[in-house]
């Protein structure tokens, strides 16, 4: 088995990657005039990556991690801009389904194809031949399976994770899999391995929720460096969502004993927000789920493509830096924090 640090390097730099990915996207759709909010983003990346999928709306609350009010929200104004459509179920007509329109496919076209020339300028510059990058590719292709074929060995209650539109459909088989590109494939692991941190921890608000995750990853991440305490209005222009639905959030979050307001010792008259111990405990439980899973499936794989797949997170990362991967990228921060 390898070692807990290389086990939360790999997954370290799959966030990083993934967060790059999912910024760099933003930002293209944010060009043709397309935003999206807090809510919105996992929506419609969602169907980016099936856009022949019909879920219910029970099925995007499991999928999203997001609370009924802001997932329904997000699909009204989706459906609205004509993004989205409500269908009719061909099992009960009293029940509708979630489908994209052509417009969104049209949309959908600009990142995936701008992604497939990042992947084709990785493959020139980054000195891999064509046999490693298809074991590199086969190595994806097993992480994105096992976190969709119901591995749940870290996750305590594994019920909680079961989104009945997907367990219904066959999509995340190895058959399907294969068909998707490197890019793809790292956005949809990474996605699915956030989610047992949906579970970890009930308060008296119910359960860990994508927005909570995401605030709680960053105050994680400022602690860490001693970068200071946000505000409210920090944090609301951080993740581009309302200072109501930050505050809303943070309310759960300090009943829960996870954050608490602090004065500025520079200026009483401002109010941060910081985790507590508790905050710090949960977090750090996460982040040693990550760490126990990625060691749990390298404990299957042979130690030669062991350190290729190592190899390749690495050239990954050294290409983006560099000026033939810069090129590909767009400005602006990540929106997680997963350091």
């Amino acid at each position: 088995m390898i070692s807990s640090n290389d086990a939360r390097s790999f997954w370290v730099r799959l966030f990083d990657i993934s967060d790059i990915l999912r910024n760099t996207s933003y930002h293209l759709l944010e060009k043709n005039s397309v935003q999206f909010n807090f809510a919105e983003f996992p929506i419609v990346q969602f169907f980016f990556e099936r856009p022949g999928a019909r879920p219910a709306m029970k099925d995007l609350l499991a999928i999203t991690g997001l609370s009924s009010c802001a997932v329904s929200q997000a699909v009204d104004s989706l459906i609205e801009d004509g993004l989205l459509e409500r269908v009719r179920s061909e099992e009960d007509h009293r029940s509708f389904l979630i489908q994209v329109t052509d417009r969104l496919r049209v949309f959908r076209e600009t990142p995936i194809r701008h992604f497939e020339k990042m992947l084709d300028a990785f493959r020139l510059y980054s000195g891999m031949t064509p046999e490693e990058m298809a074991i590199a590719e086969e190595v994806f292709v097993m992480l994105a399976e096992s976190r969709t074929g119901g591995e749940l060995a870290v996750i305590r209650q594994p019920s909680d994770l079961s989104v009945p539109w997907l367990l219904s459909h066959e999509w995340n088989g190895r058959e399907y899999l294969n068909t998707l590109p490197v890019w793809s494939l790292i956005l949809h692991f990474t996605t699915n391995l956030k989610n047992p941190a949906m579970v970890y921890y009930y308060g008296k608000r119910g359960r860990m929720t994508l927005g909570k995750l995401r605030i709680m990853n960053y105050l994680f991440h400022l602690s860490g460096n001693k970068k200071g305490t946000p505000t409210v209005k920090n944090l609301a222009e951080r993740f581009q969502i309302s200072q109501g639905v930050v505050s809303q959030t943070l309310n759960a979050m300090i009943q829960d004993g996870m954050v608490e307001r602090i004065s500025s010792p520079m200026d009483r008259r401002v109010t941060g927000i910081s985790l507590t111990p508790q905050g710090v405990r949960m977090r750090r439980q996460c982040a040693s789920s990550y760490t126990c899973f990625m060691q749990n499936f390298f404990s299957r794989i042979e130690p030669e493509k062991i350190l290729l797949f190592d190899r390749v997170l690495d050239l990954t990362l050294q290409f983006l830096a560099a000026e033939e991967g810069k090129a590909f990228l767009m400005p602006g921060e990540s929106f997680d924090a997963y350091l």
